[in-house]
């Protein structure tokens, strides 16, 4: 696992973790056992009962230049950034701003934010807030998709990290296979990812862990296997910087048995 310390002076959101040999403690959506997926009931459950590190969110923009949060965008077959946020209320009386969980959760100095960008087109809205709440040091990026994590690249400050996105991880793992990833290999993240799946699980290895480490990036798991405590106990072991969970009850359970060992 890489100092937290020795991040944070690239950037500054590390300094907000407790230092630890432990992993992070992430909430992916919030935590869907909770109740719906990223809603202001399942990240109050996530930062008070999990006692969450990062709370990871969907980000949308409406044609009304509101920023919603929801995963697929696709809201009872309605496409979320294709109309009002008033609309959308109608048919979702659970929806939430990025407005409302600011408000809410900014006030937890400790609480960092982890904004998975779905649409490039609320990038610049998503700045602008950042920017009003005054949350530079607690941000995280990510997008899965290729061409909005390129946007991201190009218009985010430099001080906060950026995590790859499914392309560039799926050729970082075939360039693991055939020898290539070194501490040489050109990267242009600040933070990578897996998606834990079965053909994923099956090479990371302590010596992909080192190898990444080398390069000096922290590496974040996400995924449905990591609601198991064992598999979580496993990434722990292998040293994994950064656990994304929806099960944020069960990994704090698991992190709480490693810190009173």
């Amino acid at each position: 696992m890489l100092s937290r310390l020795e991040l944070s002076t690239r950037f500054p959101v590390f300094s907000k973790f407790p230092s630890s040999a432990l992993p992070i403690h992430g909430s992916h959506r919030g935590g869907r056992h909770w109740g719906k997926e990223n809603t202001l009931e399942t990240y109050r459950r996530a930062v008070h009962d999990a006692r969450t590190d990062i709370l990871e969110i969907d980000i949308w923009k409406t044609t009304d230049e509101h920023l919603v949060l929801n995963h697929d965008g696709i809201i009872n077959g309605i496409h979320v950034n294709q109309n009002t946020f008033e609309n959308l209320q109608k048919i979702d009386s659970q929806l939430v701003t990025l407005d409302q969980v600011l408000s809410e959760f900014t006030r937890i100095s400790s609480l960092v934010f982890f904004f998975d960008m779905k649409d490039a087109n609320a990038i610049t809205l998503t700045l602008q807030a950042i920017e009003q709440y005054q949350i530079q040091d607690r941000i995280i990026f990510g997008a899965v998709d290729r061409c909005i994590n390129q946007e991201l690249q190009k218009q985010k400050p430099s001080s906060i990290p950026l995590c790859a996105d499914i392309e560039t991880m799926m050729k970082i793992a075939q360039a693991y296979k055939q020898g290539h990833l070194n501490e040489k290999y050109p990267l242009e993240h600040d933070i990578l990812g897996f998606f834990l799946e079965p053909h994923t699980r099956a090479i990371l290895t302590s010596h992909l862990i080192d190898t990444i480490h080398k390069t000096g990036r922290p590496l974040a798991i996400v995924g449905s296997l990591l609601d198991d405590p064992k598999i979580q106990k496993e990434m722990i072991e292998l040293g994994i910087d950064i656990l994304f969970t929806d099960r944020p009850d069960i990994l704090r359970q698991t992190l709480n048995s490693y810190a009173n060992k």
